[in-house]
């Protein structure tokens, strides 16, 4: 499987449906677990854990909020401006030759400020664990059965409603500041993953599924497609050993649609954008050490939020992990 064919198949996807689908705008860019695992093709009973921080900052149009018992609509043409961190932790085991279960479970905090008139303290503020995420993993086709270079999976999400979602920030229901959307919500998709010599490239189109959550909130569904490339270039030496460091560069594309509020189209929300992602990873120990710690830092950078609906504004990512494999 050549580089350009995994390009040129995975974009291909991307136009066909990038008119039909509709995404939802609590789905960052990226792939799910390209970042937590890497490629899947790990060996039977092999188990792994990936701790990941993430910064990210939005804006868009305000929604109307209820405010106790009855509904305030926001005035004027206000927006607010959203600031989350997160800590994701993913656990990966991989029970059979070519079957890989993954658990995430997110930490949030998230704070909303509504523009141009917040003050201090009228931010929403929330913190606590979110929705988390169970995904399988199968190894559709490898080029070989042992150490394989070549390889195609399919991938199945299921997202549960584990998080708060009916909390009351400074009075208000606001479903952007809650830590879980309050529904069930699936996933399907594709990826492949070619080594060669001096690094790989990788590719997947993944397709996610939102039903109706509390408060009135359906986030749409989404669609994601990335292409990454990663270099083995880069290495230096230390006195206990050899160390390696390597780099890369992702596109993460997202198209989306609009949210749907109290069965109303939310306008400020969906729409078509594309970051680009460097990333270095370090093994924090000697290449003698199968199961050495990787550091990996990252930062999306979005090409424009032109393409997105109504007001609003997508900034850069910030994302630091740490991978441990037993």
């Amino acid at each position: 499987m050549c580089v350009r064919s995994l390009a040129t198949a995975v974009f291909s996807v991307v136009a066909i449906w990038s008119f039909e689908s509709r995404a939802c705008s609590v789905c960052e860019p990226g792939d799910p677990l390209f970042s937590g695992e890497g490629a899947s093709a790990q060996p039977a009973g092999s188990l792994a854990f990936y701790l990941d921080a993430r910064h990210a900052w939005k804006r868009s149009g305000a929604l109307p909020h209820h405010d106790d018992d009855h509904e305030h609509e926001s005035e004027g043409r206000d927006d607010e401006e959203n600031y989350t961190r997160e800590t994701w932790l993913f656990a990966s085991w991989t029970p059979l030759e070519r079957l890989t279960l993954t658990a995430a479970v997110p930490h949030r905090w998230i704070t909303i400020e509504e523009q141009p008139h917040a003050e201090p303290d009228q931010r929403l503020r929330n913190s606590g664990f979110g929705d988390a995420q169970l995904f399988a993993t199968a190894i559709l086709w490898r080029n070989r059965e042992h150490v394989p270079s070549t390889w195609l999976e399919g991938r199945l999400m299921l997202k549960l409603p584990t998080g708060q979602r009916d909390a009351r920030t400074d009075g208000k229901l606001d479903p952007h500041a809650q830590l879980g959307t309050g529904s069930w919500d699936w996933g399907v998709g594709l990826a492949a993953t070619h080594r060669f010599i001096e690094g790989s490239i990788y590719g997947s189109v993944f397709f996610r599924f939102n039903s109706e959550g509390a408060l009135d909130y359906e986030y749409g569904d989404v669609l994601l497609a990335n292409v990454a490339f990663t270099s083995d270039a880069l290495r230096y030496s230390m006195d206990s050993g050899q160390s390696e460091l390597r780099g890369g560069a992702e596109l993460n594309f997202r198209y989306a649609g609009k949210d749907d509020f109290r069965r109303r189209s939310y306008d400020d929300s969906g729409g078509s954008i594309l970051y680009v992602t460097p990333f270095v990873e370090l093994r924090l120990g000697s290449l003698t050490s199968g199961h050495a710690p990787w550091l990996r830092l990252s930062m999306r950078i979005p090409l424009g939020s032109g393409g997105l609906h109504g007001r609003q504004r997508e900034g850069f990512v910030y994302s630091a992990g740490l991978r441990l494999s037993f």
